[in-house]
């Protein structure tokens, strides 16, 4: 399939889809028409876009997604492997939560005194302010 057809069923942009390869995470091979030469994509990337919309809601970087796509795929992985690249995996998401509920208290704390004098004071009272 080409690049539009891609486009049209997955919702990605060319460019998208362009730098997904150019990052090893999909594969074309060139098919010449004429005078031009078009990328053909074959039945398993659509596969592998699954996996990487899926790795990117988990908040996977695409460089892990890239790491483990192709062992997944082929199924070069045991169920082991997997449950701890999905268990450190949970780890980061849950110090990104703790880094969230802190600025959200912090944000609580200025939405309740916007004034910059209340500001600056709480600035300085995380060591934030430089004088």
């Amino acid at each position: 399939m080409l690049i539009g057809e891609l486009v049209k069923i997955t919702g990605l942009s060319k460019d998208g889809l362009r730098y997904y390869e150019d990052l090893g995470l999909i594969h074309s091979k060139p098919r010449k028409a004429g005078s031009r030469i078009y990328r053909e994509y074959d039945d398993t990337t659509l596969d592998r876009l699954s996996l990487i919309a899926l790795g990117k809601r988990m908040h996977f970087s695409l460089r892990e997604i890239a790491g483990a796509l192709d062992r997944v795929i082929n199924n070069q992985t045991t169920s082991e492997e997997r449950r701890a690249f999905m268990v450190a995996q949970i780890a980061q998401v849950d110090a990104k939560i703790a880094d969230l509920e802190d600025v959200k208290k912090q944000l609580l704390v200025f939405a309740m005194r916007p004034e910059k004098v209340a500001v600056d004071a709480h600035l300085k009272k995380i060591g934030l302010l430089y004088e």
